[in-house]
């Protein structure tokens, strides 16, 4: 009998990451297989040649980021689903778990007779050096449940694919995760859990040039990452699976947020032009993914 094959997904973007070969190869020699999915507009000319070929325990594709970060994790499940993959794992470039924890966040399926799980790591800031968001005191036989999961280090059942749905491309980045594990939860009545001994240290955008903004939590984004941080905020708040005090919260935040935005970042013009394109911007219809 072989042994279940694990797979992860690892779509790029922007600058390649100096260590990601190394691994990568790692990654491979522990026996896992990893999809690479060239995200960018165009492709890489400082792209490791080694990893360009697909070769034995690595696929390579090029998906010129179509539907964004949420095109990139489906174009790399679909190859993973379709070379046999049991497990499935989405890995930002930056991220890194190690072959052990990649493999300890199957452990909920061995311990628990749940199958319909979404299972996640711990998330530490690395900017700010303090977990990302308030741990979970509710906790099912050790393992914590939480309503929202980063898409880093994500793990699933190949074969609950199917049910649980592709990531909404129009959403292209921000609130991709949101969207996708809310709708698990309440169409499909999976379980969110959080491993508490796999922990992903991660750093959300740059820091902010502002002593205010970088006080309030806000990190520097572009003003293109505005223009959707803003748009989508306004298709969630329809979206009737996001829980209220979610919304209301995001809400609150973004009443403040697009001042900041104007205010206290370079491109000032970009930066409101991206706010009004948001605002005006046409959504689809309510529930409709």
């Amino acid at each position: 009998m072989s042994l279940p094959m694990h797979a992860v997904v690892i779509p790029l973007y922007g600058e390649v990451p100096s260590d990601l070969e190394g691994w990568v190869q790692a990654l491979k020699q522990a026996g896992l297989y990893v999809v690479l999915v060239q995200n960018n507009p165009s492709d890489l000319k400082e792209f490791p040649a080694a990893l360009q070929p697909s070769q034995q325990g690595l696929h390579f594709i090029s998906n010129h980021n179509v539907g964004g970060v949420a095109g990139g994790f489906n174009r790399g499940v679909d190859v993973a689903i379709a070379k046999g993959a049991d497990w499935i794992t989405l890995l930002d470039q930056d991220s890194r778990l190690t072959p052990t924890d990649l493999q300890r966040l199957r452990e909920p399926w061995q311990r628990l007779d749940q199958p319909a799980l979404l299972v996640g790591p711990l998330i530490w800031d690395g900017r700010r050096n303090h977990l990302h968001a308030m741990a979970s005191t509710n906790s099912l036989q050790g393992y914590l449940l939480t309503r929202l999961l980063i898409s880093s280090g994500t793990t699933f059942r190949a074969v609950d694919w199917p049910r649980l749905g592709a990531m909404d491309e129009w959403l292209v980045v921000d609130f991709v995760d949101h969207s996708w594990c809310f709708r698990a939860q309440v169409r499909q009545g999976f379980r969110l859990l959080q491993h508490p001994e796999v922990q992903l240290v991660q750093r959300f955008g740059r820091s902010h040039p502002n002593h205010l903004c970088r006080w309030l939590g806000m990190e520097l984004y572009s003003p293109t990452r505005h223009y959707y941080q803003l748009r989508n905020l306004r298709w969630l708040l329809q979206q009737s699976e996001v829980p209220l005090d979610l919304r209301c919260k995001e809400s609150i935040k973004m009443l403040l947020k697009p001042w900041l935005w104007v205010l206290c970042e370079p491109g000032r013009r970009e930066n409101l032009a991206a706010i009004l394109a948001a605002l005006c911007a046409p959504l689809p219809a309510a529930d409709s993914f």
